[in-house]
């Protein structure tokens, strides 16, 4: 129903108000269209418009509210019931905002907007199927819809289909050229698929479509690590790039800082997406319990909704948990000050979900970024990067923003599994006649050049095999793709073991006992799958690098003192692997001696590792440096 003239503004105020949103001035837009709600109280257009500001400053509570009265005062207002949804959307309470985005098709059923938005909200809740008819039928209402072509080849990614999600994405940037969350997507699928050249390509354009596209500027930075025509200047220039574009929050709006700047107890906080089923996790849950023992407050800012049973463990370690996905950078700065903490850890890098955002504001006196990443965040904000003298050399120092903080033997340590687990004591070539080579690393690190390399040690140990099983192995494309790759190398099909992702962490763990050498990616070292190699008792063969990265796989053999299965270059890496492969008995000794010895290492004992670890003359360091500030 039409409401009366008088309880309306006219279409100049509207035009001016939506005109101060879209331009950005957000609070000169709120000053007017409150103004003008005390002249028109019963407008639900100004509501509706004023909802929409107070989203985009993330007063997402205070926008539903807004939302509430604009559809109160008229029912029938279709725009109302699609911002309420939203505002919901935005808070993650999908099922509300589902609610709402019907409730809006119900009134207004060509409206294309609508169907989109559920089209995603219902992608959020894993509805693919039903996601995936909604969002066409928002294309079919609107053919140059490009957000609806970008959100059916995000759900079409999700359901496997590779090469129909290329088409909606490719037809997406035909509609709109400076796309950047398309570009984005379109780097996250080339990268599934192992094209790793590609997706760093569509990621530099993501970034100069939108240099604020914070997500696609750090998978840009992540992948160009699996790449080898980078040098290690160039990356670095990259990264500093990255922390020079990052805007600083107005210092007024931050709260000061209250940590004590001589504590009887230090105050400790990690940042991470992923305290979870996750290497973090898997990192963190035994070191965790011992630095517990050494008087020191644990704090996690856990930035996920995402939780399963080793986060349920993990919070059983932190004196505070808080959640912080749904917060913005500013509230996570205010938070991680009034809890006093001394020293931040960053466990993401550049990886999925970091916060690296609030790091530049320097929330805590002394940050430190540590395990999720083995490269330079690119923020001079963070301190420290820890490392060890076989990773972080200190002659690498210019391949770093961060100063290096070297541990005495080892950069991390990888909690015990939980559960028991049989260990092949005996190699399996000694049964199988012949030797199989494994990795269980994502595709991403196995690049064209590497498929060379193993292809050419397959032929020179006869009759060998190589194992591989990664998650986007279980799309048959893929799998396929990569068995021609090692077929174009003559490089016989039934060499090629092929398996997808695990149902478990046991179930991936127990697969070691079919691998006799576990053979390090290059240039982006495996890294959770080294560690876990190891403890299964197979030894890990490596290829020298020069940066963090392409090192690991080198600091763990030194540790074990397996020097031997470290090659300097790619003669050596052939010489030294027909020698090893020569002797199934003594390969088989190895792997008893490996079983025997990894148990009190430093690489899985986290007590020895966490004496060893905090009391050091390093980490006296940090705590001198914040203690001066």
């Amino acid at each position: 129903m039409e409401q009366k003239s008088e309880t309306q503004p006219d279409q100049q105020t509207i035009d001016e108000v939506l005109n101060l949103f879209k331009s950005g001035k957000l609070d000169k837009a709120k000053i007017k269209i409150e103004n003008y709600i005390k002249k028109f109280p019963k407008s639900f257009v100004l509501f509706n418009i004023l909802g929409a500001v107070c989203a985009a400053q993330d007063e997402l509570e205070v926008a539903i509210n807004h939302h509430k009265k604009s559809v109160e005062i008229n029912p029938d207002y279709a725009e109302g019931y699609n911002n309420l949804g939203i505002a919901f959307q935005k808070l993650g309470l999908f099922e509300e905002a589902v609610k709402n985005y019907k409730k809006t098709l119900k009134l207004k059923p060509d409206f294309s907007l609508a169907y989109n938005n559920l089209g995603v909200v219902l992608k959020s809740l894993n509805k693919l199927d039903e996601a995936l008819v909604t969002s066409k039928k928002a294309v079919e209402l609107d053919p140059k819809f490009a957000d609806a072509h970008n959100n059916i080849g995000a759900i079409l990614q999700d359901l496997g289909n590779y090469e129909e999600a290329y088409k909606f994405y490719n037809k997406a940037i035909k509609l709109k050229s400076n796309y950047s969350e398309a570009y984005y997507n379109l780097g996250i699928l080339q990268k599934k698929i192992g094209k790793i050249e590609e997706c760093v390509e569509n990621f530099q354009k993501a970034v100069k479509a939108n240099p604020k596209n914070n997500r696609a500027y750090s998978n840009y930075l992540f992948n160009l690590n699996y790449l080898t025509k980078y040098d290690d200047n160039y990356y670095i220039e990259e990264a500093k790039k990255f922390g020079l574009s990052l805007k600083k929050i107005d210092d007024q709006l931050c709260i000061p800082y209250k940590y004590n700047i001589n504590p009887k107890k230090l105050t400790v906080g990690f940042v991470s997406a992923d305290l979870r089923n996750h290497p973090i996790g898997y990192y963190l849950i035994d070191t965790l319990k011992y630095l517990k023992k050494k008087n020191i407050k644990l704090v996690a800012y856990h930035n996920s909704t995402e939780t399963d049973d080793l986060t349920e463990k993990l919070k059983r370690h932190f004196d505070i948990w808080y959640n912080i996905e749904d917060k913005n950078d500013l509230k996570v700065i205010n938070l991680i000050r009034e809890n006093g903490i001394h020293i931040l850890f960053d466990m993401s890098g550049h990886t999925k979900k970091n916060r690296l955002p609030i790091f530049i504001n320097k929330p805590a006196p002394v940050q430190v970024t540590w395990i999720g990443y083995n490269a330079s965040t690119g923020l001079k904000e963070i301190d420290y990067i820890i490392g060890d003298q076989y990773v972080t050399p200190l002659e690498n120092k210019n391949q770093f923003t961060e100063n290096i903080l070297q541990l005495p033997n080892i950069w991390s340590c990888l909690s015990k599994p939980d559960f028991k687990i049989k260990k092949e004591i005996s190699s399996p070539a000694l049964k199988n006649g012949f030797i199989t080579f494994g990795s269980f690393n994502n595709l991403s690190k196995i690049n064209d050049n590497l498929i060379d390399l193993w292809s050419e040690t397959l032929k020179r140990v006869e009759n060998s095999k190589l194992f591989l099983k990664a998650k986007e192995l279980d799309n048959l494309t893929v799998a396929e793709n990569i068995r021609k790759k090692f077929q174009g190398n003559e490089i016989s099909t039934e060499r090629i073991i092929i398996e997808g992702k695990p149902k478990t962490r046991e179930e991936m763990l127990k697969k070691y006992n079919q691998v006799d050498i576990a053979l390090d990616p290059f240039p982006y070292s495996g890294i959770t799958t080294s560690f876990e190699s190891i403890w299964m008792g197979v030894p890990l063969y490596v290829l020298k690098g020069n940066n963090f990265y392409s090192r690991t796989g080198i600091s763990i053999n030194k540790n074990l003192g397996m020097e031997d299965w470290i090659a300097n270059n790619k003669k050596d890496y052939f010489i030294k692997i027909l020698k090893l492969t020569s002797d199934f008995n003594k390969l088989s000794q190895t792997r008893e001696h490996l079983i025997n010895k990894v148990n009190d290492s430093t690489l899985f004992d986290s007590s020895l590792f966490t004496n060893i670890y905090f009391p050091i003359p390093n980490i006296c360091v940090v705590i001198w440096h914040f203690a001066v500030k």
